[in-house]
C-alpha cells in the first residue's frame, strides 16, 4: 500500500484571520491558510484522518430560544492518480486512489450541527479513481526480427485527475439557549491507496481559503428535523 499526499499547485500558506464576539446577530471569520501536504519533507501541516480548525473559534452571544445557521465555504483540491502494468502471467492489474475533504461543525466543542449529528463530518468534496486492466507485453519491430533476442516491455496505461472548486455547506444549531457560545469549524483531509499486480496509486487531497458567516435566528415554534 502507498500512501502519499502531495500538495497542489496554486493554493497559498499564508494565514489571516478576522474572528470576534457579537452581541448582534452575526459573526464571521476569513481563513487565507491552504492546507496541503502531509508526509512532504519539512512539512508542518496536519496528516490525513485528523479534524483540525479551517478557521479559529468564534464566539456568539445568543438570546432565548435563538438557533444559529452557520455558513461554511472553502475551497477543495483533490489529486489522485492510478497507474496499471501489463506482465506475462495474464493477470489483471488494478490501482485505487480515494481522496476526500470533510467539515463538521461543534457548539461548545460538545454538540454537533445538523445534519451532522454523529459528527462524521459533510463530504465536501469526495472521489474513488479506480483502474483496471489486462494488458500483454509490447511487441516491437525487434522481435519481429528475432523473437530470441528480443525483450519484451510490459504495456502500462496511467490516469492522472487534479480538480479544485469552490464548495459551501449550510449547517444548523437549534435552541442552543442564551449566553456566550463557541462554535468550531473543523475539517478532514483524508486520502488512501490500494494496488494490485504492478498497479500505482497516489491520492492527495486540499483545501482553504474558507470563510465562516454565523447568523442567529429565531425559528417558528416547535421547529424540528
Amino acid at each position: 500500500m502507498t500512501l502519499v499526499l502531495l500538495a497542489l499547485t496554486g493554493l497559498t500558506t499564508i494565514c489571516s484571520a478576522q474572528t470576534g464576539t457579537a452581541s448582534s446577530k452575526q459573526t464571521a471569520a476569513i481563513a487565507t491558510i491552504s492546507v496541503a501536504a502531509c508526509n512532504v519533507p519539512n512539512s508542518v501541516t496536519p496528516c490525513p484522518g485528523t479534524w483540525v480548525d479551517l478557521v479559529p473559534t468564534l464566539t456568539v452571544k445568543t438570546s432565548n430560544s435563538a438557533s444559529l445557521f452557520v455558513d461554511v465555504s472553502t475551497v477543495v483540491g483533490l489529486y489522485t492518480s492510478t497507474q496499471v502494468k501489463g506482465n506475462n502471467t495474464g493477470a489483471t492489474s488494478s490501482a485505487t486512489a480515494t481522496a476526500g475533504v470533510h467539515v463538521r461543525v461543534l457548539l461548545d466543542n460538545i454538540i454537533y450541527a445538523f445534519p451532522d449529528k454523529l459528527g462524521a463530518g459533510i463530504d465536501f468534496d469526495n472521489r474513488v479513481q479506480t483502474l483496471t486492466a489486462n494488458l500483454g507485453n509490447i511487441f516491437t519491430s525487434a522481435c519481429a526480427l528475432s523473437s530470441t533476442t528480443c525483450t519484451l516491455t510490459p504495456e502500462q496505461i496511467t490516469l492522472i485527475l487534479r480538480t479544485s472548486s469552490a464548495h459551501a455547506f449550510n449547517f444548523v444549531l437549534l435552541n442552543v439557549g442564551s449566553g456566550t457560545h463557541t462554535v468550531d469549524v473543523q475539517v478532514l483531509a483524508d486520502t488512501n491507496s490500494s494496488e494490485m499486480t504492478g498497479g500505482v496509486a497516489i491520492a492527495g487531497a486540499a483545501y482553504g481559503p474558507a470563510s465562516v458567516t454565523i447568523d442567529e435566528v429565531r425559528l417558528v415554534h416547535d421547529f424540528s428535523f
